[in-house]
């Protein structure tokens, strides 16, 4: 469990002038008193906005002061929502009952679980869907800690913040409505999807998961890219290597064949035992690099991890924000109660990444081509610079330039289509 947020000096005197001026009720407050809370509510997310506008100062008259103690429920599943919480200062969790079928044939087939949907701090809110939706509570609020809130009852809410709210949430579904494995579904269902995702949002080369955790999770892009990288151990020293092998070589009885092509198979062996990586006695003897390699970058409507998340395996990868980006975070286990036939498309047809000796070959065979093109390149220039073999340095230019060689598809360069699926 996270623990609450400490606030610092300036934001702990801002949290205690808002509290002081909540502190009185709605009917007692005058003009004063709520331009005050205005000024006070200006900047916090939830009013970003109305700020200071004609409906912020309406909204301000309404707003009211509420505290819980650690394990107490805020609001319940299933019951009528009458009002908005934004968190002040505290930490909230939210969870959420799933009736699961047991497959037993008796009374108690279905059996209720519940399952955590994650936690809310300072500058969330919540309970805001039934309000938009008329629906009851599609979850349970209980404060972890000492908890203060700002509650926003449903008349002042319709009024002033609704079509917001309203709007945020369609812009979501119609997003979602774009996206291949969504297409085609029902708006009733998206609604009930799209009111249980999240939308975050990533700084550039900001981590969004890291290699060897568990991700529950399925993630849409809406906005930016995200690089998918994975480290790998390379041989350090080859030539050390090289000779190892060779002196394993050279004990054998080779015959007339095999003698007369020993370079090339030496060669063949090498870049098999370099694409398998360092061996025990590598890693003994320090024989060994850690590279960060670049699998690809998603851009928006990629979904990921959905083959890790669908047989809930540990990331052997890391997603990181290549620019400022915003995606959506859908529970996994929400597709597959809402759901079920894409929930089993998407485990049906996501892919792993290849493996690590694959993905060595690659590398090696990538910086293989990059070399090339730069020695053409520099042989071009040395050319031009020494005035020489102008028709070999034409030549060598239409080389470079050529898009058949530059988009040349080498034969370790596999696809990714299948990890996963992009609009058409």
């Amino acid at each position: 469990m996270k623990l609450n947020k400490h606030l610092d000096d300036e934001d702990a005197e801002q949290f205690e002038k808002i509290k002081a001026a909540l502190e009185i009720p709605p009917s007692k407050r005058d003009e004063k008193a709520n331009l005050e809370i205005m000024n006070l509510t200006k900047n916090l997310k939830i009013f970003e906005n109305i700020s200071c506008s004609i409906e912020h100062q309406n909204i301000s008259k309404a707003l009211i002061l509420e505290a819980y103690k650690p394990n107490q429920v805020i609001i319940k599943q299933g019951e009528k929502g009458e009002s908005l919480y934004y968190i002040l200062h505290g930490l909230v969790s939210m969870q959420l009952s799933i009736q699961i079928d047991t497959g037993i044939k008796d009374k108690s087939q279905v059996v209720s679980v519940k399952k955590n949907l994650g936690e809310l701090s300072d500058g969330e809110f919540f309970g805001e869907v039934s309000l938009i939706y008329n629906i009851p509570r599609t979850a349970t609020a209980t404060a972890l800690t000492d908890t203060t809130l700002i509650r926003i009852d449903k008349h002042p809410f319709n009024r002033y913040l609704k079509h917001l709210f309203e709007g945020q949430l369609e812009d979501l579904i119609e997003f979602m409505e774009l996206c291949p494995i969504f297409r085609g579904m029902s708006k009733d269902l998206l609604i009930h999807l799209g009111i249980r995702a999240k939308v975050k949002k990533f700084a550039t080369g900001q981590i969004i998961l890291k290699a060897e955790s568990k991700c529950d999770n399925i993630y849409i892009i809406r906005r930016g890219t995200v690089k998918v990288t994975k480290e790998i151990k390379f041989i350090k020293n080859e030539q050390k290597v090289k000779k190892r092998q060779l002196r394993k070589t050279k004990s054998q009885i080779l015959s007339f064949e095999e003698y007369k092509n020993r370079k090339e198979l030496e060669k063949q062996k090498m870049k098999e035992i370099l694409s398998f990586g360092p061996t025990t006695k590598d890693l003994q003897e320090n024989n060994y690099i850690n590279k960060e390699i670049t699998l690809e970058v998603l851009k928006i409507g990629d979904i990921f991890p959905s083959y890790y998340a669908c047989n809930e395996l540990f990331l052997d990868i890391q997603f990181e924000s290549d620019n400022p980006c915003e995606l959506i975070e859908i529970d996994i286990s929400n597709i597959k109660e809402i759901i079920p036939e894409t929930y089993e498309f998407i485990k049906k047809y996501a892919r792993p990444y290849p493996d690590e000796p694959f993905l060595r070959r690659f590398h090696y065979i990538n910086e293989s081509w990059l070399k090339f093109k730069k020695d053409v390149k520099f042989k071009i220039m040395a050319d031009a610079l020494n005035k020489k073999s102008i028709k070999k340095n034409i030549l060598r230019q239409k080389i470079y330039d050529n898009k058949d060689l530059n988009d040349v598809k080498l034969p370790m360069i596999f696809n990714f289509n299948n990890q996963r699926m992009k609009f058409k």
